[in-house]
């Protein structure tokens, strides 16, 4: 059996930045199925594609258990962070993700850190540890902070 989580926490992504997505993937996948002569086939691969995508990082999972952080970010990514590694966890806030990350996702900052933030969510948690500094999403910055602060002693 599987060890239990001491804090877990699911981030689900924005329906509108979703609908959006996907109304953006619905306009430029009509381009070669209608106007370039009936490719429907790859207007089908294209929407399939955009599908995976958002289904892929649909969702951001975090999880701490008594050794490890684990981030995953749908089924496609997964960062395990040793919690003894941790040298310090602060709440911090993301004030500006597309000029600080380029956006929301999996990115690196122009400040050196590297983040793995949900869309529209501005309260993040920031960890550092000895090989770079990470920036994760939660609507509890608090919480997780004390958990991993209480885990390490």
């Amino acid at each position: 059996m599987p060890p239990k989580p001491i804090y877990e926490e699911k981030l689900k992504a924005n329906s509108t930045l979703v609908a959006g997505v996907l109304l953006w993937g619905l306009v430029v996948g009509v381009i070669p199925g209608a106007v370039i002569g009936g490719l429907w086939w790859l207007f089908a691969l294209y929407i399939a594609l955009v599908l995976a995508i958002l289904y892929g990082f649909y969702q951001l999972n975090i999880e701490l258990f008594e050794d490890r952080l684990v981030v995953r970010f749908g089924f496609l990514y997964r960062k395990v962070i040793e919690v003894e590694k941790i040298k310090d966890c602060s709440p911090h806030k993301v004030l500006h993700p597309v000029r600080t990350y380029g956006g929301w996702g999996i990115r690196k900052g122009t400040d050196g850190t590297f983040a793995l933030t949900q869309a529209f969510i501005n309260q993040a948690v920031k960890l550092e540890t000895p090989e770079r500094t990470f920036v994760i999403s939660t609507h509890k910055p608090e919480s997780l902070c004390e958990a991993i602060k209480a885990l390490k002693g």
